[in-house]
């Protein structure tokens, strides 16, 4: 049969020399200053290479007063816009915290050949047009010497008069 007793620990002795102990208050945790958040490359690179004449580029690092001027000058008559673009390309544009810009040793060959292809694409498109108006002023100019364009009187244009409607009607426009 089982004794009755139950298997309990005996109470605890009381410690020699002690002291009730005393809870101090603790003062609450100050919040942790948020930092914002570092600018990433090619965010930077293509703001700075679309709207960097307004200075949204300057904006986005932190430089506002900086930003508010290249907006007033419109980029520096557009070369301040492309010394910040150079600086940003090479990487070596800090936000206003000095941090430097992710990624940029990843991103910078693409950087170079995004604005070598608009380049190119912008002096092809400048050339052809060019050419197309050098093409149409000489026409229009031996049209008019050997009267070979109908319905257009030299001295009526020389006199600074207008086409009449029967006129650019002739002409087919």
């Amino acid at each position: 049969m089982q004794s009755e007793e139950t298997d309990t620990l005996p109470p605890a002795a009381p410690l020699e020399n002690s002291d009730p102990v005393k809870i101090e208050p603790v003062e609450p945790l100050k919040p942790i200053k948020k930092m914002p958040r570092q600018r990433h490359f090619l965010a930077v690179f293509f703001i700075s290479f679309m709207w960097g004449t307004f200075g949204v580029d300057r904006f986005y690092m932190g430089y506002w007063v900086t930003g508010f001027l290249k907006l007033m000058t419109f980029g520096g008559f557009g070369l301040w816009a492309m010394i910040d673009l150079i600086i940003i390309m090479t990487g070596t544009m800090k936000d206003k915290q000095g941090r430097d810009m992710l990624q940029v040793a990843e991103y910078k060959r693409f950087a170079a050949r995004t604005i070598l292809i608009f380049a190119i694409s912008l002096g092809l498109f400048v050339l052809l047009n060019g050419i197309a108006i050098i093409v149409t002023v000489t026409q229009l100019i031996s049209g008019l010497q050997d009267g070979s364009l109908n319905g257009i009187d030299i001295n009526q244009l020389q006199s600074g008069g207008g086409l009449s409607p029967d006129q650019i009607k002739s002409l087919g426009l």
